[in-house]
């Protein structure tokens, strides 16, 4: 992953670096999350930046976040996803991210169902933050595009 192109700014709060990993930009396996085409990276780390802003984390440190455009939620993913997942990376390694949540019924079996689907508290805390609205954190916990 060392050739994988990095974001030129770390994040705001934490100082994180991020990689645009080309496996999910296309570049990997049919069945493996990608970004939409026309996510731009600015957009992409933006949405990165905004999870570590607001410390949407799980309990392993995983991040999550949307992208809210005047009050709409715009697909991150291929299969319709709707949120990213953040893998937590140790100190001093960059992070990447992926499209997980909610998605289409054209998603493949491993990126579909219940168990890609974040933990409750992540969606309670997107709303907290004021990234989500209820209505649109009860839409995405059902799967449904908010």
């Amino acid at each position: 992953m060392g050739s994988d192109p990095e974001h030129s700014e770390p994040t705001r709060r934490s100082k994180y670096r991020y990689l645009f990993s080309p496996k999910h930009h296309g570049g990997g396996s049919p069945t493996d999350a990608r970004w939409v085409e026309d996510l731009s990276r600015n957009d992409e780390f933006y949405v990165f930046d905004e999870a570590d802003w607001h410390e949407v984390a799980d309990g392993g440190g995983w991040l999550y976040c949307v992208l809210n455009e005047a009050g709409e939620l715009r697909d991150l993913g291929t299969w319709d996803q709707q949120v990213a997942e953040f893998p937590y990376a140790r100190e001093g390694v960059p992070w990447h991210g992926y499209p997980i949540w909610a998605v289409n019924h054209t998603a493949p079996e491993n990126r579909n169902g219940e168990n890609m689907r974040p933990a409750k508290a992540i969606f309670a805390r997107l709303e907290e933050v004021g990234l989500i609205t209820a209505r649109q954190r009860k839409r995405l916990w059902k799967g449904k595009h908010a």
